[in-house]
């Protein structure tokens, strides 16, 4: 049963991971940085949303 969990939580995390790495791709960013964290993933996607959504009013 601990098993099973820990292999759920590892796709699970697996999953999060991939979707994070997809996310970075989208969002523009300078090649010579380091991998943005999650949290700076995050608040990077938000403002170039709300940019790219200043853009088209």
């Amino acid at each position: 049963q601990r098993r099973a969990a820990n292999i759920r939580e590892r796709k699970r995390m697996s999953h999060l991971n991939e979707a994070f790495d997809g996310l970075r791709k989208k969002v523009p960013t300078f090649a010579y940085e380091k991998k943005l964290s999650r949290i700076e993933t995050l608040k990077l996607a938000v403002t170039y949303i709300k940019f790219m959504s200043d853009l088209i009013k």
